[in-house]
């Protein structure tokens, strides 16, 4: 009867620690997935926020350089693009200034921007693809947003309507 009890008390205690198991994997689980949904939902806003100021006119470009930058970077006005303000954000690009057009845009997380037409890149400036990296393929990130506008581009005399990529990782 003494070990009949016993075997009941390991019985107990197996279960117990079975269940304690449960319960942290279960909780790890839960808090996990609240936080991915907090970054997705930075993203998100950050992204709409990055899209907003492209496609609005910059202003006070001249401060663009400084340190710390000022003004609102954007490039687009009624639709269409705006080439004078594209080739000041391409210049602080082309300057090793990544940094300040993060600080313009007021956003904490990394981007890239490309123009699409029929699927394939449109190249100005001797790029492609404008922002922290040179190519789409270099963006290593747990999680992005891809936003896509529609303008008006002319930077290279074409007129015609082409996709704006963004890309918020």
């Amino acid at each position: 009867m003494f070990k009949r009890a016993q075997v009941w008390y390991t019985d107990f205690l197996i279960g117990l620690l079975i269940l304690i198991v449960i319960t942290f994997i279960f909780t790890r689980t839960i808090l996990d997935l609240n936080s991915r949904e907090d970054r997705f939902q930075e993203l998100i806003n950050d992204g709409s926020s990055i899209a907003n100021s492209f496609m609005s006119q910059g202003y006070n470009k001249e401060t663009w350089v400084n340190d710390p930058p000022a003004g609102r970077l954007g490039f687009v006005k009624d639709g269409r693009m705006i080439k004078g303000d594209f080739d000041a954000f391409l210049s602080l690009l082309n300057n090793n200034s990544y940094e300040k057009t993060r600080i313009l845009l007021g956003t904490r997380n990394d981007y890239i921007l490309y123009f699409e037409y029929n699927g394939n890149k449109i190249s100005y400036g001797g790029r492609n693809v404008y922002g922290k990296y040179n190519d789409v393929s270099q963006v290593i990130a747990d999680n992005t947003i891809k936003l896509t506008r529609i303008v008006y581009y002319n930077l290279d005399n074409s007129g015609r309507i082409v996709d704006m990529v963004i890309i918020i990782f």
